[in-house]
């Protein structure tokens, strides 16, 4: 069974949908570039090796369990049972585990369509606009603390760095307005309604974490309708969350986006890569333009804290949002026939070696290897 390239970017989650419109394509020939989806557990899949073709890696390898997709600018990692990828050096979560059938090592059609897809081509992504305004949201304010670290609380926090991110964008030429630029009290709903009046824009929500033993930098987008949250915070789904929300309108634009932030604070400040994940919070389900929920390091974590503390790091978090909201911007509009545009963050700023999906294939790389450049665009930038 296989899907034509030019179906790809339908949104169902379901490939088998879309071939049941494909009925008469079907019985051609297989070319390099259709889809050959393979059912596991009732749900869509198709192997790396598929992927390696159709977006033109030129080598595709497996070592142990790891397997690497690359070429002279790009790379993709993953690990077979593991539910997260490296795309050029940032992680991604995804929606199901990898599987391996047969010889075969698979990952859902969904997260294709929702993770690999946007970030890899994101000028492909239909209905994508040039930013005119960017929707900056510190989070909590006023009676509303939010997380507190030993040096401060994160209402403050994030408005530093929404502060700087302002100033960073003005400069850049976008509009932009915000939700709070005060110690107000905002409310969610007052929040989204402020961002829905806005055309041709971004949301960009700021917040700190807090856990035991937490640490690092995590951004969320919207999860896609029917299939599940993977933030910590929200373990138990209920069907009702699973449903279409009005910020699914926007699911690959919503996930270039947080690529692009997410990657460009992992350039500006060295922290751990918690990774680009999908979430149900409510500020991201009702939203109707492009947005990303940053979790920009963890109050309760003594050493990251400290440096959360310091105006200069704040600076250089509200400096990095304003790079990843141009190079979103960027990316969505190159109009060249095949962009190569990824998102990109230094090797030192990778998940401890530990882990099995950073693990290097082959020699062991130099301590500080040069970062890839891709060509254009979602990539972090000093």
């Amino acid at each position: 069974m296989r899907a034509r390239v030019s179906d790809f970017n339908l949104p169902p989650v379901r490939f088998a949908n879309v071939i049941l419109l494909l009925l008469p394509l079907l019985v051609a020939p297989a070319r390099a570039d259709d889809w050959q989806v393979t059912q596991v557990d009732g749900r869509d899949y198709v192997s790396f090796a598929n992927v390696a073709q159709f977006y033109r890696f030129g080598k595709l390898s497996r070592v142990g369990n790891t397997i690497s997709l690359q070429d002279d600018h790009r790379r993709l990692r993953a690990q077979t049972g593991a539910s997260e990828f490296m795309i050029n050096g940032v992680r991604f979560f995804s929606d199901y585990p990898l599987r391996t059938s047969g010889n075969q090592d698979l990952v859902s059609a969904i997260d294709v369509a929702k993770i690999i897809e946007p970030v890899l081509r994101p000028n492909k992504i239909k209905g994508a606009e040039k930013i005119e305004t960017v929707v900056l949201d510190p989070g909590h304010g006023g009676t509303d603390n939010g997380a507190s670290g030993r040096w401060g609380s994160e209402k403050t926090y994030t408005l530093a760095v929404a502060l700087t991110a302002r100033e960073q964008l003005l400069r850049a030429g976008f509009k932009v307005e915000m939700t709070r630029t005060g110690d107000q009290d905002v409310s969610l709903d007052q929040r989204i309604a402020f961002a829905n009046r806005f055309t041709n824009a971004v949301f960009i929500s700021i917040h700190f974490n807090s856990s035991n033993g937490g640490a690092g930098v995590e951004s969320y987008a919207l999860a896609p309708a029917g299939v599940p949250s993977n933030a910590a915070s929200e373990t138990h789904v209920s069907a009702e969350d699973a449903r279409w929300s009005p910020g699914n309108a926007d699911d690959p634009s919503n996930i270039a986006l947080a690529a692009a932030v997410h990657a460009a604070i992992l350039s500006h400040v060295s922290t751990f890569d918690r990774g680009v994940r999908h979430a149900r919070f409510r500020v991201l389900r009702d939203i109707k333009i492009p947005a990303v929920l940053v979790e920009a390091g963890f109050l309760s974590d003594a050493a990251e804290s400290a440096e959360i503390a310091t105006a200069s790091y704040r600076q250089k978090l509200g400096r990095a949002i304003a790079q990843g909201v141009t190079s979103y911007n960027t990316a969505v509009n190159f109009h060249n026939a095949e962009p190569t545009a990824f998102a990109v963050a230094p090797a030192t700023n990778l998940p401890p070696h530990t882990r099995p999906i950073t693990e290097s294939l082959g020699a062991t790389p130099p301590a500080h290897p040069p970062a890839q450049e891709p060509s254009a665009v979602i990539r972090g930038s000093n």
